[in-house]
């Protein structure tokens, strides 16, 4: 066969398909599963959040674009108490969280919001 020509039985052959638009939580599983991935590459904070913002990266990118910094942020956040538990981080939000700790005595990554 000529390869210029579409074969339906070749399993090499491309072939894109639209998927219907995500549900919340489905948005927020694949936000966390980049966040994840790269948390757990070292990437900090900062350079994730940049990620998310960066057009370049598709699924990040959409999750950004669809629901903003604030969600990310938390997206982030959660994907570092997952795979950093006992870092503190440059995160802002774990800032916020050991200074309730420390007016209350407590271990900060025990403090619930």
């Amino acid at each position: 066969m000529p390869k210029n020509e579409f074969d339906p039985d070749d399993p090499m052959e491309l072939i894109g398909m639209e998927l219907a638009s995500q549900s919340e939580a489905q948005l927020r599983d694949m936000a966390l599963c980049f966040a994840e991935e790269f948390a757990r590459e070292g990437w900090g904070e900062e350079e994730l959040l940049g990620m998310f913002k960066n057009p370049f990266y598709k699924g990040p990118y959409l999750a950004w674009e669809q629901k903003g910094d604030v969600f990310i942020r938390e997206v982030i956040e959660e994907a570092f108490g997952i795979w950093r538990p006992s870092a503190k981080g440059d995160s802002a939000l774990f800032k916020k969280k050991e200074e309730k700790a420390e007016e209350k005595g407590r271990c900060p990554l025990l403090e619930r919001d």
